[in-house]
């Protein structure tokens, strides 16, 4: 199976934006920890703007970032995040063990794990099917299979947006995702100049390492950072292989063409 990258979209700890990152993840820049700033999306007015998450700013800056160059009111979408908006989840679960036990109308809206590609829709007055979904640890490739199997079967390009806020204290011992990350794709059909991957399923296999200790140790604390290998070849512009863990504890095998 065959797409073509036609822009990403990059926030995380130390990283703004794809382009800015591009010297680090290219090799010819130390990357440097910093905060991740989850700035609010510029696609919604501002009342709605006001009622979003860090879960659903999060997966709007980026898939806003890979969409700047295209139409976005007939994309097709893939919003996939391993365990959806769990700051509102802990806040629910707390509410629910008060004597009196009493849940926001707002935060239970926002607890659907498909809340940020509801948010999307609307955003860009969008009816084309969006789809959420969620796979665990492997969560970024399934999300990228599915991606581009719309894609395959219907032409056109298609977003996919891979996101997790950091694990609360409450879940952080069964979910330990330490850090925010979040990466979008813009797929579009092969063959015009720009970087393509060739996809197939493998069996079990090794996933590909970051070239640099403390980015292969970012790639380990968020499903969604397991894409910085992959960012790594786009970033240098060369061709290349990654391996990426996929479920049921398959791996996905990348041929990058630049």
């Amino acid at each position: 199976m065959k797409v073509d990258i036609a822009a990403v979209g990059l926030l995380g700890p130390g990283f703004d934006d794809f382009a800015s990152a591009r010297p680090v993840l290219a090799g010819h820049e130390a990357y440097v920890r910093a905060p991740a700033k989850i700035p609010p999306t510029s696609l919604l007015p501002a009342n709605e703007r006001r009622r979003t998450t860090d879960t659903i700013r999060l997966a709007l800056k980026v898939a806003e970032e890979a969409t700047a160059d295209c139409d976005r009111s007939q994309l097709r979408s893939v919003f996939a995040s391993s365990s959806g908006d769990m700051d509102i989840i802990d806040r629910i679960c707390d509410a629910l063990t008060q004597p009196e036990p009493m849940v926001s109308p707002m935060q239970f809206h926002n607890s659907v794990h498909n809340a940020p590609a509801g948010n999307w829709s609307i955003a860009t007055g969008n009816p084309a099917p969006a789809t959420a979904l969620s796979g665990f640890d492997a969560t970024l490739v399934a999300g990228l299979l599915e991606a581009a199997t719309l894609l395959q079967a219907d032409g056109g390009k298609v977003l996919l947006a891979a996101y997790d806020v950091a694990s609360m204290a409450t879940f952080r011992r069964v979910r330990p995702i330490t850090e925010p990350f979040a990466v979008g794709l813009l797929l579009a059909p092969a063959g015009d100049g720009r970087p393509t991957l060739e996809m197939a399923l493998g069996e079990s296999g090794d996933p590909t390492p970051c070239r640099q200790d403390a980015l292969e140790a970012l790639r380990g604390t968020n499903p969604a950072a397991r894409a910085l290998p992959l960012l790594e070849v786009l970033a240098r512009g060369e061709g290349g292989h990654v391996t990426l863990a996929a479920p049921l504890g398959r791996s996905l095998e990348i041929r990058v063409t630049p």
